[in-house]
């Protein structure tokens, strides 16, 4: 047995379109005797390793066979097992070719160049002789590490307010003058000194104490010099007018929304009160952030920017409540994700209308109001509709659809994938000439009239044939086959 992969091929579109769109696998069983038994597994590579093709057959000894797959994918791998005769008598070669039917030489894998070939097991010979060890080669060059990828652009900062003038300091007041000090009074004059008696006698009696002169006129105390006159206070300075508080400016990358909210700027300290206002500012990759609220809608919304996101919050429900559709996605890589939607009444008509390249519909829930009756008798309301002939590359994935006519109708020449989504009580997918490949799908209670219909006029082969394996792929997926 042998096991030849051709290991994953990128397949991203250029200009919108994928290069490769089908493939071409052809085995020639070069064994005169033995019948060889080929399987072929073909597997998508989008978000997980998902086999989307497994088919089984004979080649007669000296026959050659071909066989051809969808592959209208962004990457995938396929992986083809030889048994019976012996395999190194069994040539394999793979061609990527694109909607015209021509070769793709970047994704054309020769014999030799599929992984795994080496596993050929011919019968041993007879041991020859052992040869002269030959020189050692040269080791190739190693090749050149590829370029790194360009680092996302960083968002605006926000301008910082002006700082306010500060106010002149104000003149200081002059000192007053000192006052002159007061003329000291003249000492008033001595009294006489009494006489001393003679010496020897008796002690004459002692004269009398002269009389105090009068004290002399204190001088008058100067007048206290006036105090100078207080200096005026300086007039105090103007105070600069106070800078604008600093803001986090709107970020045209990251734009919030909040309904009911008047007089936003779209950040989400003051968010937008509408998508439309969100819509409308967001820049092309960037996203719409729809916070928690109950969000009516009465008129459609058309949403043409390239690559923005529409991000839902907890507890976020669009409800309309008027027969428009509500959301019209056209342009290139649009995704909507984490959305609640739902309508007041049945209205006949699709909540997501999609147009244009690889847009990604991705972890909502949509549903309609109950209805009663058989479901052949509902309002055609439906979750998804691709626009005719103008929908490539749409990702349907991880999604809750029920209680409505139809979870999507895919219209002729819609090209995609429909992944791991829970459906019940409803008409199933419509696949209406389109090519989707469906994947891991499952079915809930009330269980859908049918589960995946195949309308006339829609391709055989990959991606839904064999129906067998279509259906055991989508979790016994019950398959309206029209075709």
């Amino acid at each position: 047995m042998a096991v030849l992969s051709t290991g994953p091929i990128e397949n991203s579109p250029v200009n919108g379109v994928r290069p490769t769109q089908i493939v071409s696998i052809k085995v020639e069983n070069q064994n005169a005797v033995n019948t060889a038994t080929i399987l072929v597994q073909g597997y998508s590579l989008i978000t997980s390793r998902t086999l989307y093709v497994s088919e089984q057959f004979s080649i007669l000894p000296g026959a050659v066979a071909t066989r051809t797959y969808f592959a209208d994918l962004n990457s995938f791998e396929y992986v083809i097992t030889v048994t019976g005769a012996a395999p190194e008598d069994n040539y394999v070669s793979f061609w990527g070719k694109n909607s015209a039917g021509s070769l793709v030489a970047a994704h054309r894998l020769v014999y030799s160049e599929l992984f795994g070939s080496e596993n050929f097991t011919g019968a041993t010979g007879a041991t020859g002789a052992t040869g002269v060890t030959g020189v050692t080669g040269v080791t190739g060059i190693t090749g050149v590490t590829g370029a790194t990828g360009i680092s996302g652009v960083t968002g605006t900062t926000g301008a910082t307010g002006d700082t306010g003038l500060t106010g002149p300091t104000g003149v200081t007041g002059i000192t007053g003058s000192t006052g002159l000090t007061g003329v000291t009074g003249a000492t008033g004059n001595s009294g006489p000194t009494g006489d001393t008696g003679p010496s020897g006698g008796p002690e004459g009696p002692t004269g009398a104490t002269g009389v105090t002169g009068a004290m002399g006129n204190t001088g008058a105390t100067g007048a206290t010099g006036l105090a100078g006159p207080t200096g005026a206070t300086g007039v105090t300075g103007t105070t600069g007018v106070t800078g604008a508080t600093g803001t986090v400016q709107p970020n045209p990358f990251d734009v919030y929304v909040l309904q009911g909210s008047v007089g936003g700027n779209g950040t989400q300290a003051s968010p937008f009160g509408t998508i439309q206002q969100g819509v409308a500012a967001v820049s092309p990759t960037g996203t719409v952030h729809i916070l928690g609220g109950t969000y009516p809608i009465t008129a459609n919304i058309t949403i043409n920017k390239a690559g923005i996101t529409l991000k839902g919050y907890p507890s976020t429900i669009i409800l309309l409540q008027a027969a428009v559709i509500p959301f019209t996605i056209i342009g290139s890589g649009v995704t909507v994700d984490g959305l609640t939607i739902t309508s007041d009444n049945p209205y006949a008509v699709e909540f997501i209308q999609l147009g244009g390249t690889n847009h990604t519909v991705i972890n909502n829930t949509i549903f309609g109001p109950p209805q009663a009756g058989p479901s052949s008798g509902w309002v055609v309301n439906r979750g998804l509709v691709s626009q005719i002939g103008n929908m490539t590359g749409l990702l349907v994935q991880n999604n809750i659809f029920y209680s409505l006519r139809q979870p999507a109708y895919f219209n002729p020449n819609t090209t995609g994938e429909v992944i791991s989504n829970v459906v019940y009580n409803t008409r199933g997918f419509v696949n209406d000439r389109a090519v989707m490949v469906f994947s891991g799908n499952s079915w809930g209670s009330p269980v859908n009239a049918v589960d995946i219909a195949l309308l006339v006029g829609t391709i055989t082969g990959p991606p839904f044939d064999p129906i067998s394996a279509l259906s055991a792929n989508n979790s016994t997926a019950t398959i309206q086959d029209s075709r």
